[in-house]
C-alpha cells in the first residue's frame, strides 16, 4: 500500500502583490493498492480516501507521493511543433513557439512539454507534441511553500487533464450529411466534461491565500460578485478553465459544447445555469480519479526543467534519519580512536626520547646538550674507540684490506687511482674493467660499492677545460650496510 495526498490550488490572484501567502487549502489523502497487484493480473483496487478536508501546509498530511492539482484557469494547452533539441536549447526555444498563442509576453511563463499528438511522425525531425503554459513565478511560489512538506515524489497537474474524459457518443441519425463515404462508419463525437464550482476568492476565509497576511484586509466578499470556477475538458488532450462571474456564466452557457455538467453543492443551488440541479456533484473521486489517469503519462506533469524534482527531493532523507545517525556516530568514534591513539603513541615517545636522553647523560655526563641522542652516542663512541687506538671499519686501513681482498683478481694495471675522502675510499679504474664481478666481490667482503657520477663528471669537465684528470671511471667504496 502506498499513500498520495491530493491537494487542489485556488486561482492565480490577480489583485495581490507577491509574495503570495497560502492558507487552508482542499486535500485528500488516499491510499491506495501496490504496483504489483497490477503486475500480477488482478483487478486494480479503487482508492480509499483516509482524510480529506482542509488545512495549511504545514499541518497537511504526509505522503508518498504529493499531487498539486492547478487551476484549469491558470494553465494553457496548446500544440505546436516541436524539433528535437537538447534540454537546454529546448527551453530557450519554447516561448518562441508559443508566443502566438498568448496575449502576454512568453518569457515570465513557464512551458511543460506534454505527448506527441502525431504518433506517426518521424523521430528525427519535428513532432507535434502537447504545450502546457503556466505562470513560472506562481509555480515557483506553490513548489517553495511545499518543500517542507514530508513526501518522496512530487507532481504537478492540470485541472483540466484531471477531469474524466467522457465517453464518445455516435452521431445521432438527423444530422447533416457529411462527405464521408456511403459505406463509412459514423464518425464518433468527443463530449466535453464540464465543471462548475464556486470560485473561492484569493482572500477569502475558506481557503485561501491571503489570510496569513500581517496587514488589514479589505472584505471583498461583500465588494465583489460572486465568481464561478469552470473547469471544460474537450479531449484527450485539450480543455481550458474559466472565471465567470453570473451574468457571464449565463451568457456563456449559450456557448458551451456539448457534454456531460458537474457542479459542486453551492454551484447546484445558485449558479444561473438551468439543469444544474440534476448535473453530478463534484467530489474528490471525480478528481482523483482523473489524476489517476493523468498519472499515467509521465508528460503530462508541468514539474519539467527547473522545476523538476532532483535527485535530494527524490529521497526521504526523514526515513534516513537512522542510517545517517549511525554513520556520523561510527565517523565521530573513529576520529576519537584515532586522536588517543595518536596521544598514546605520543606519550610513548617522549618516554623513549627521555630515556635515551638518561642514558647518553648517564653514560657521558660533559654532553652540553641533548639534541639527537643515538648520533651523539655513536659519535662518543668512535671518539673513544679513536682515543684508544682503535680503528673503525670506515678508517682507511680497514677498508684498504678488504677492497685489497675484493680486488686481487684484477689486472694489475686495472686500479689507476686510490683516495681516502669522507671516510670512504674513491678508486678509478680502467676503462673496460669488469667492475660487474668486482662489485660482487666487495659485496661478499662487506662493503658497498657505487659509481661516483658527480666526480665521473667533474672529471669529463675538467679534462675538457685543460685540468689534468685520470681517465677512467670512478667508484666510492664505504662499508656495508
Amino acid at each position: 500500500m502506498s499513500t498520495t495526498l491530493y491537494v487542489r490550488l485556488p486561482h492565480r490572484p490577480h489583485d495581490q502583490p507577491q509574495p503570495w501567502q497560502f492558507g487552508a487549502l482542499p486535500f485528500a489523502l488516499v491510499r491506495t493498492a501496490a504496483a504489483d497487484a497490477t503486475r500480477r493480473g488482478l483487478p486494480r483496487a479503487a482508492p480509499e480516501v483516509l482524510r480529506e478536508g482542509h488545512a495549511r501546509i504545514a499541518d497537511l498530511p504526509a505522503a508518498e507521493r504529493l499531487v498539486l492539482i492547478l487551476a484549469a484557469s491558470d494553465v494553457l494547452l496548446t500544440s505546436a511543433s516541436v524539433p528535437p533539441l537538447p534540454p537546454a536549447r529546448l527551453k530557450q526555444a519554447l516561448p518562441n513557439l508559443v508566443e502566438d498563442a498568448l496575449a502576454t509576453d512568453a518569457q515570465p511563463c513557464h512551458i511543460g512539454i506534454g505527448p506527441t499528438l502525431d504518433g506517426a511522425a518521424s523521430a528525427r525531425g519535428p513532432r507535434q507534441r502537447l504545450l502546457m503554459v503556466a505562470d513560472r513565478a506562481w509555480l515557483r511560489a506553490v513548489l517553495d511553500a511545499f518543500a517542507e512538506h514530508r513526501h518522496r515524489r512530487r507532481h504537478v497537474l492540470a485541472a483540466q487533464l484531471c477531469v474524466p474524459l467522457a465517453a464518445p457518443a455516435e452521431e445521432e441519425a438527423g444530422a447533416e450529411p457529411t462527405l464521408a463515404p456511403p459505406g463509412a462508419a459514423p464518425a464518433a463525437v468527443q463530449p466535453a466534461t464540464l465543471v462548475v464550482e464556486a470560485a473561492a476568492s484569493a482572500l477569502a476565509e475558506g481557503g485561501a491565500l491571503g489570510d496569513a497576511l500581517g496587514e488589514a484586509l479589505p472584505d471583498t466578499a461583500s465588494s465583489t460578485a460572486r465568481q464561478w470556477q469552470l473547469t471544460v475538458r474537450t479531449g484527450a488532450y485539450t480543455g481550458y478553465g474559466l472565471l465567470l462571474g453570473d451574468d457571464a456564466l449565463a451568457a456563456w452557457q449559450a456557448l458551451a459544447p456539448e457534454g456531460t455538467w458537474y457542479a459542486d453543492g453551492e454551484a447546484a443551488a445558485m449558479a444561473p445555469v438551468p439543469g444544474l440541479r440534476q448535473a453530478g456533484r463534484t467530489g474528490w473521486r471525480l478528481w482523483i480519479d482523473g489524476a489517476q489517469e493523468c498519472l499515467r503519462e509521465p508528460g503530462l506533469d508541468l514539474a519539467q526543467f527547473e522545476f523538476a524534482q532532483g535527485r535530494a527531493d527524490r529521497w526521504n532523507l526523514v526515513a534516513w534519519r537512522l542510517p545517517l545517525a549511525l554513520a556520523a556516530g561510527l565517523v565521530l568514534v573513529q576520529l576519537i580512536g584515532m586522536n588517543t591513539h595518536w596521544l598514546l603513541l605520543r606519550n610513548e615517545q617522549q618516554r623513549l626520547e627521555a630515556a635515551q636522553a638518561q642514558t647518553l647523560r648517564g653514560t657521558f655526563p660533559q654532553t652540553p646538550t641533548v639534541i639527537d641522542p643515538p648520533l651523539q652516542m655513536r659519535r662518543q663512541v668512535e671518539q673513544l674507540r679513536i682515543a684508544s687506538g682503535r680503528s673503525t671499519p670506515d678508517d682507511f686501513l680497514p677498508l684498504a684490506d678488504r677492497f685489497a681482498q675484493a680486488a686481487r683478481r684484477l689486472p694489475p694495471d686495472a686500479l689507476q687511482a686510490l683516495e681516502y675522502r669522507g671516510r670512504m675510499l674513491v678508486v678509478t679504474l680502467k676503462p673496460g674493467t669488469d667492475t660487474a664481478g668486482l662489485r660482487s666481490a666487495a659485496r661478499q667482503a662487506g662493503l658497498q660499492m657505487d659509481e661516483d657520477k658527480a666526480g665521473n663528471a667533474a672529471g669529463s669537465t675538467g679534462s675538457s677545460a685543460g685540468t689534468p684528470v685520470t681517465p677512467g671511471s670512478r667508484w666510492t667504496i664505504k662499508p656495508g650496510l
